[in-house]
């Protein structure tokens, strides 16, 4: 017979897995081969999860990536390369751009010259930027367009639209030559060297306006100016 401190050494160096059937025959007996199937099988099935996971993320991450990209209308998205210029394969409902830790969808066609706001603001705003480094830095443009909209305008906004802040806007313009070229191949009006709104307001009366050919940003009357808006919406 077998001395338990031979048989100590036997059970020490078996497999992990060896050592989990003796365990089971030992509490269940004639069953424990059910209850270790139905453990492989659970085991077998949290892999394949974590691979999904993962696999997730890892498409996921390569969105995140900086660039141009088709968002088709079904969700899905395609990477633009400007050198290629690689036609979309379906149709296109707007043109990602991201850029480090920032991304937008820009619509394909804009909005014509009109003004922001078609009423005189009260001037009870908390959000006015009139500073221009603080401007560059806004990236508010969501929560901007809410407080024009209060005021009230005649741009027809869709529900998942905002008009750009001024550093949403930047963002357009430094990746305006790929998204235009997307735009195009997409059936869509490129952005045009003119000026354009942002939601960012310096004051009651006027909102900050960039010049999409070189860059320039200048203060306009949100009642009596007229430019364009290329609205946006999220891009995840």
């Amino acid at each position: 017979m077998i001395s338990e401190e031979i048989s100590k050494e036997i059970y020490a160096s078996l497999p992990t897995e060896q050592k989990l059937k003796l365990a089971l025959y030992s509490d269940f007996g004639d069953e424990a081969k059910e209850v270790y199937d139905f453990l492989s099988s659970t085991k077998k099935e949290d892999e394949q999860i974590k691979i999904s996971i993962a696999q997730t993320e890892g498409s996921h991450q390569a969105i995140l990536n900086d660039g141009v990209y088709y968002i088709y209308e079904d969700g899905s998205v395609e990477k633009f390369d400007y050198d290629k210029r690689n036609a979309p394969t379906q149709k296109v409902e707007r043109i990602g751009v991201v850029m480090g830790s920032h991304a937008l969808a820009v619509n394909l066609e804009d909005y014509p010259e009109q003004p922001l706001t078609n009423q005189k603001d009260r001037g009870n705003y908390q959000g006015y930027i009139s500073e221009y480094d603080d401007a560059v830095a806004d990236w508010n443009g969501k929560s901007n367009t809410e407080h024009i909209k209060s005021i009230g305008t005649g741009i027809e906004l869709k529900d998942d639209e905002w008009i750009p802040s001024v550093a949403e806007l930047y963002l357009i313009y430094l990746n305006k030559r790929a998204i235009n070229a997307a735009i195009e191949l997409s059936g869509g009006s490129r952005i045009k060297n003119g000026w354009y709104w942002s939601s960012t307001e310096p004051s009651a009366t006027s909102a900050w306006t960039l010049a999409l050919y070189d860059g320039y940003l200048y203060w306009a009357d949100k009642v009596q100016g007229s430019y364009y808006v290329r609205a946006v919406a999220a891009f995840h």
